[in-house]
């Protein structure tokens, strides 16, 4: 990628990481903090950022969904189970890609926290202002999701994340704490999405690219978003999303749609006409006719259970959803299967330490940068300090 500046990366991330404990300690509340700073950009920027090491991981460990055949899944019979419906009703339960979150061990969630953390830090490295409009909005997404996936390894297994994502009494929501810290400024995933994405991009099509780890929400894709693949993912991602049951289905002159479409009202202020209107931009022809004969639109649908292959359960293979993709991945015995999901994931497609992942992203462009960087190897015990 092109820089215009000069680093010491080993210097700023030490105290980036120092200061990341402070502030998390303190969380800003979005009445006394100011996004504003996120809003700068360069529209005739040429940067672009190089996220491969992310896009290993998600093809390591993402089962790629295909369009759904709205097929409504039988109930799960007692005693006999399969791969991926242990206790799940919804006739959504086979839709959606999914996570082999089952197969990770311990260092591949050290490296998944590694790659946040360069993540997190890759705004002050690069001077984030510099990035056009497409370049950024990739950045948050692939931020999000990554904290996303994050999150869940360290809590599974789970297999419902309802109380997760909602809060309860005593808890309040994951989606609410204060988990990054960028330019100083604390972040929640809601930060992200509500505070900076949807005001600096006021799109719909932006909610179709922040995965929610539950089967209901939108598919996490099994590559990295990227300046250039940006829309073309988030278009996919929407049709996939709402001609599934995931995303709309009827009962009786009722249209229903996910609870998601609530969350973000702020794009469907008119929600029987906006959010019809949104639809049909990507229903395919027979619910196309089928939403327009519909009398109202409800958002009561939503699947929260993990978008992991075994639902945070173990059980021998089979079942007559055995060919489903999802459960499919569990089976060693297929050629698609590979080694990494019997070993660590890690040890087979993935560099281990966040370091090698910012040296990706700095590369020197002879062609377009003024300055030459130079990049200083950070060893894991450099990070630890």
């Amino acid at each position: 990628m092109v820089l215009k500046t000069n680093l010491n990366i080993s210097k700023w991330l030490i105290i980036l990481f120092s200061m990341t404990v402070i502030h998390h300690a303190h969380a800003d509340s979005p009445e006394n903090t100011n996004f504003d700073i996120f809003k700068y950009h360069d529209p005739n920027s040429k940067i672009t950022i190089n996220y491969e090491n992310l896009t290993s991981l998600l093809k390591a460990t993402v089962v790629r969904a295909r369009m759904s055949s709205r097929v409504y899944a039988q109930r799960p019979q007692a005693g006999k189970g399969s791969k991926i419906n242990f206790a799940n009703p919804n006739p959504t339960r086979l839709e959606g890609s999914r996570v082999l979150y089952s197969y990770l061990k311990n260092e591949d969630k050290a490296y998944i926290q590694n790659l946040r953390l360069a993540m997190e830090a890759l705004p002050e490295a690069i001077n984030f202002r510099t990035l056009n409009r497409n370049e950024q909005l990739a950045f948050w997404l692939n931020l999000y999701n990554i904290t996303v996936f994050e999150q869940i390894t360290k809590r599974y297994p789970i297999r419902k994340l309802k109380s997760l994502r909602m809060g309860t009494g005593k808890q309040s929501s994951l989606w609410d704490e204060k988990l990054l810290n960028i330019y100083g400024i604390t972040l929640s995933l809601n930060d992200i999405q509500y505070e900076i994405i949807q005001k600096i991009w006021p799109d719909p099509l932006v909610i179709y690219g922040m995965y929610h780890g539950s089967i209901g929400g939108p598919n996490i894709p099994n590559k990295a978003f990227t300046g250039e693949n940006l829309y073309n993912l988030l278009e996919y991602n929407a049709e996939e999303f709402i001609n599934s049951l995931r995303g709309l289905r009827f009962r009786g002159k009722d249209a229903l749609v996910s609870e998601m479409y609530q969350w973000n009202e702020e794009f469907f202020p008119d929600l029987q006409t906006d959010l019809r209107r949104h639809l049909r931009k990507y229903t395919n022809y027979m619910l196309t006719i089928r939403l327009d004969t519909s009398k109202t639109i409800k958002t009561t649908s939503y699947d929260w259970y993990i978008t992991d292959v075994k639902n945070a359960s173990v059980t021998t293979a089979g079942g007559h959803i055995s060919t489903n993709p999802a459960a499919m991945a569990g089976n060693r015995n297929l050629p698609h299967t590979g080694i990494a999901w019997d070993t660590a994931v890690i040890n087979n497609r993935l560099k281990n330490n966040s370091a090698a992942f910012l040296i990706d992203f700095l590369k020197y462009n002879n062609k377009n940068a003024k300055t030459k960087i130079t990049i200083e190897e950070i060893e894991k015990k450099d990070l630890k300090k």
